[in-house]
């Protein structure tokens, strides 16, 4: 009986390094290790935030701040903030719609002109809404959002 569990004993162990070679993930059917993936640094890519404000907006008095204080870390990334100030919109609705056409943001504006209390994250490029920051946004997470906008594929 002893060399009956002695022998199945060596069999299980025998089995367990078979299956050990033949499932490895790093190594191959014929045992060369294979080389680990190589990873792509990834490079910032460019983003246009815009802020629609208003100093009469309760969620642009809470956000205005919150934005400011994140800006101050992404100083050296290809960040470029743009506020449309709809403050005084009556006077200076010509001066916005300049301020758009010189950004290339033209489309943006038209389709949010007059709305206040959100940033929107743009891929310059495309004109494309990448993510939008409310006032509900924690400055971590603004940070967050900045930071995955600039490093999209």
């Amino acid at each position: 009986m002893r060399n009956f569990f002695g022998l199945l004993l060596i069999s299980v162990a025998s089995f367990g390094l078979l299956l050990s070679g033949v499932f490895s993930p790093a190594t191959s059917q014929t045992g060369n290790t294979q080389p680990a993936p190589a990873t792509i640094p990834v490079t910032d890519q460019p983003v246009t935030a815009v802020m629609f404000y208003s100093n009469w907006c309760g969620a642009c008095q809470i956000l205005d701040p919150k934005i400011e204080a994140v800006k101050l870390g992404f100083t050296e990334r290809p960040i470029e903030f743009v506020k449309f100030d709809f403050s005084f919109a009556l006077v200076r609705g010509g001066a916005l719609q300049a301020l758009a056409e010189e950004k290339g943001l033209a489309n943006i504006y038209a389709k949010n002109k007059g709305k206040t209390g959100f940033m929107l994250l743009i891929d310059p490029a495309t004109e494309q809404v990448i993510d939008i920051i409310t006032m509900r946004d924690s400055t971590e997470t603004i940070a967050v959002k900045l930071n995955n906008s600039l490093q999209r594929i």
